[in-house]
């Protein structure tokens, strides 16, 4: 029952966090350094689904929320006196939710970099 609960735990913030980041990046608004052409409003948006399609949880934000949940297990064995998994069980918890949310804000700029290049690529003015 112990595992059942630390999983569960664990599970509510990756959920969350997939919610919270599904868009991010994608929907980042360039800086343009001059006006826009005629086609920039399509080209945002094709530019913008190119972005989105690269999926939050890529090999890297996997690897970051095992790598977490290593960390975290160590710590809390390390930290837990009862001798118990417990503690184990609540750091691999913690630990693969910050490995999570650093996978996604990596994600993130990732997309953004996606969505500006595409932009760039097409004759677009950005900036950033």
């Amino acid at each position: 029952m112990l595992f059942k609960e630390h999983f569960t735990l664990a599970a509510l913030p990756l959920a969350m966090i997939t919610a919270a980041c599904s868009g991010t990046g994608a929907q980042h608004q360039p800086v343009l350094s001059a006006e826009p052409g005629p086609a920039y409003s399509a080209d945002l948006e094709q530019c913008r689904a190119l972005a989105k399609s690269q999926g939050l949880w890529n090999p890297e934000t996997r690897t970051q929320t095992l790598i977490g949940a290593g960390v975290g297990a160590m710590a809390g064995m390390a930290d837990d006196v009862t001798g118990t998994a417990e503690g184990a069980l609540a750091g691999a918890a913690v630990g693969s939710a910050a490995g999570a949310v650093a996978g996604a804000a990596d994600m993130r700029n990732t997309r953004r970099d996606i969505l500006i290049e595409c932009l760039r690529d097409r004759g677009h003015p950005v900036a950033g």
